[in-house]
């Protein structure tokens, strides 16, 4: 502020020496005046002249080149009350402040003529104080400025940010020449002109004397103060709002970081939210399960990461709090809602930054538009895995995704065959319905009626007035055949016939009805030899199967097994909120070289049971189920000293070393010896899961065929139906 001052006041030296100059030598008022009649009629740069200051020179060259005429007589431009209302109210403050400090010259003798003023940045009247009747442009409902009534002092002195003072002839404009005029800024804290105070006189009739030059330096310096106060007073104002809000939101972010402060280690991983904790330099130092269940992988790899990465909008971490804390974070394709709270020490230190995920839940989308269909949540960046052979079979799907041909998945039970339709689905027709269906898990003699649909009465227990099948039900959508190779050989030839005109007609029903779908059909069995068996339409292959997309197992996936097993541990802790569980070097090792013949659903049950089996947080070879530990095809590492556990006989085991076979219906323990200390018992595995794994096994061993699967599991055809569809 003091700054300010002194600046207005030293700029004053050169006006203070003009005004001399005027009155010691009556010809300088004469050059001024044939400087700029040589310019209006020559065009002469008038800054060639000496006697013509160049901040006037160069306002003179742009009053000309605005069209500004300067004999023009009517000069200001009238503005609406509607302008000055919303200029008072903009600068409400300022105008408050100058009408208490202009008040007393209300009261002194204005016989000479004053006009005292503060203008707004653009001219218009504020605060007047005089003679308003001297001249027309100066009435509160007039703008003047540079475009308006060309070189004047208020214009001067918003420009140059400095004080000015124009004395007769060097107003661009005639009808100016007889005033004298000083103006002085008002600058705020940022450095910008918002209001002028103006001081306008009459110059006398002859020279000036030495009263009137005190007269006018006295009038100079009046205007200055005011300027110079308002500037100050202005500059406070601003600095007191900042201060006020600045300390609003250091107490909100202090109160919201000693309240994460108290909460411990164990409560933090039992919240809903991911929470990162970062460092004052942003790198995170704890992230809980959840956080890193969003993004899709194990805590500790979260760990060093610059979480200005991964959260945030551009603003540092800092200003986001100071702005109220509330940002961004990307995870994937999808922006999620984030908070940010600074964590100050003992002495309100900046000690670092709690940052909570929210995490975005997306609506299934046969519930978002409020259609018939199945939950199609997949998309392909949900499908995890980071071998080259899983991203090479999505980069493929992706690009089936772009096109309108049927697509074949072929893979492995457990495979992510279902993960796949999805992700298709998603991103070629994500408006459309996804209806599915299991070849395997329904009877032959209900799949025609599912996927064709029915008429009223065309069979005992029909619903009255028919119902669409899932075929008719997919227009405008994807129809997904999972475990097509099951599906009844009469029906095939159906299914072929929808699949070339794309026309439907419902059991019992007499006209057809032509859908628009798109077909992606799946099976884990060799359909080209199903073909030679005479079980499976040649002609239908070649329709279903227009583009292929062959899904890797995960023994031959690299390191996925182990990034599953990873990714599985962090979701049973974020389930369960207990502590952290790790695997050991021989259970990872396990993990890597283990056939996991029922692949991803085989491994997460496997985890799964491994996890609420260990002691001590860690999971060794022994915390898995035993049908895996004692039958899988593990190598102990060279460096291990690892017992392998006892065989069956070979003559009595002729399944693979991966199989599981049911023997009867009751079966009993495993023939496996146990160890010392070992319980024979599956106590890791439910039922249910033992018995779907043992279907799967029992499916794979007869080569898909479900006939021959039942005979395995010593279970009637319609019983293994019924127990996959169950599943």
């Amino acid at each position: 502020m003091d700054n300010a001052a002194g600046t207005m006041n030293s700029d004053y030296v050169e006006d203070l020496q003009l005004i001399r100059s005027i009155r010691e030598d009556d010809s300088f008022w004469d050059c001024i005046f044939d400087a700029k009649l040589d310019f209006l009629n020559n065009g002469t740069d008038p800054r060639l002249h000496s006697c013509v200051r160049p901040e006037i020179a160069e306002s003179w060259i742009r009053s000309y080149n605005s069209g500004l005429k300067a004999d023009d007589a009517n000069l200001g431009e009238h503005i609406t009350e509607e302008d000055l209302e919303r200029s008072l109210s903009d600068h409400a403050e300022i105008v408050q402040t100058a009408r208490s400090l202009i008040r007393n010259i209300e009261s002194l003798n204005l016989q000479n003529d004053y006009i005292f003023e503060l203008l707004d940045a653009s001219g218009i009247a504020l605060v007047q104080v005089g003679n308003l009747e001297q001249h027309q442009f100066v009435g509160p409902n007039y703008r003047c400025d540079e475009a308006n009534v060309g070189t004047n002092a208020h214009s001067l002195c918003m420009r140059h940010k400095k004080p000015f003072v124009v004395v007769g002839p060097e107003h661009y404009c005639f009808g100016l020449q007889g005033l004298i005029a000083c103006a002085a800024p008002v600058i705020d804290q940022f450095d910008t002109g918002v209001a002028a105070i103006t001081l306008t006189q009459s110059i006398p009739e002859g020279p000036l004397s030495s009263s009137d030059e005190k007269i006018l330096v006295h009038a100079m310096s009046l205007a200055s103060s005011i300027a110079i106060a308002l500037s100050d007073q202005l500059r406070l104002n601003q600095y007191d709002a900042k201060l006020a809000e600045t300390e609003q939101k250091y107490s909100e972010a202090s109160l919201e970081a000693q309240r994460f402060e108290s909460i411990s280690r164990t409560v933090i991983n039992t919240v809903k939210d991911g929470i990162l904790i970062c460092n004052t330099e942003g790198f995170i130092t704890l992230a809980t399960p959840e956080a890193a269940h969003l993004f899709k992988v194990p805590p500790e790899d979260l760990l060093g990461t610059d979480a200005r990465s991964l959260v945030g909008d551009g603003r540092s971490f800092r200003e986001i709090v100071e702005q109220g804390g509330s940002t961004t974070a990307i995870i994937g394709d999808e922006l999620h809602d984030t908070k940010i709270s600074q964590i100050s020490g003992s002495e309100n230190d900046l000690e670092g930054y709690i940052i909570s995920l929210k995490e975005t839940k997306r609506a299934t989308l046969g519930a978002s538009r409020g259609k018939v269909g199945d939950a199609a949540e997949i998309q392909f960046k949900d499908i995890l895995g980071e071998s080259e052979q899983i991203t090479k079979a999505k980069t493929l799907a992706s690009r089936f995704a772009r096109s309108s041909e049927n697509i074949l998945l072929v893979g492995e039970s457990g495979t992510g065959k279902e993960l796949f339709a999805q992700a298709i689905h998603n991103q070629a027709c994500p408006n459309g319905p996804f209806m599915s269906i299991n070849c395997a898990a329904i009877p032959p003699r209900l799949i025609e009626s599912e996927l064709f649909g029915y008429e009223s009465g065309s069979f005992t227990g029909a619903e009255k007035g028919g119902k669409p099948g899932k075929i008719e039900l997919a227009e405008g959508g994807t129809l997904f055949l999972d475990e097509i190779g099951d599906m009844p050989l009469e029906l095939q030839a159906t299914l072929l016939r929808v699949l070339e005109n794309k026309r439907v007609i419902r059991v019992g029903g007499k006209s057809y009805k032509q859908i628009d779908f798109r077909l992606i059909a799946a099976t884990n069995q060799n359909l080209p030899l199903l073909v030679s068996e005479h079980r499976f339409r040649e002609d239908l292959l070649y329709r279903i199967s227009v583009l292929t997309v062959n899904l890797p197992p995960l023994r031959e996936r690299g390191n996925d097994a182990l990034y599953f097993a990873r990714f599985f541990l962090n979701e049973c802790q974020v389930r369960t909120g207990n502590g952290k569980v790790a695997l050991s070097d021989d259970a990872e090792h396990f993990v890597r070289t283990y056939s996991w013949p029922g692949n991803v659903r085989q491994l997460k049950h496997a985890i799964y049971s491994a996890y609420y089996t260990c002691e001590n947080g860690i999971i060794t070879i022994d915390d898995f189920p035993l049908y895996i530990a004692q039958n899988g095809s593990y190598h102990a590492p060279a460096d291990k000293a690892l017992n392998p556990p006892p065989t069956p006989d070979a003559a009595s085991s002729p399944e693979s070393s991966s199989s599981v076979k049911v023997h009867d219906s009751h079966p009993s323990a495993p023939s496996v010896p146990a160890s010392a200390g070992q319980s024979t018992t599956l106590p890791t595995l439910s039922l249910g899961e033992l018995e779907r794994i043992a279907i799967d096994e029992a499916i794979k061993q007869a080569g898909g065929n479900i006939a021959a699967a039942a005979g395995i599991l010593n279970i009637s055809k319609a019983t293994l139906y019924r127990k996959l569809k169950d599943s």
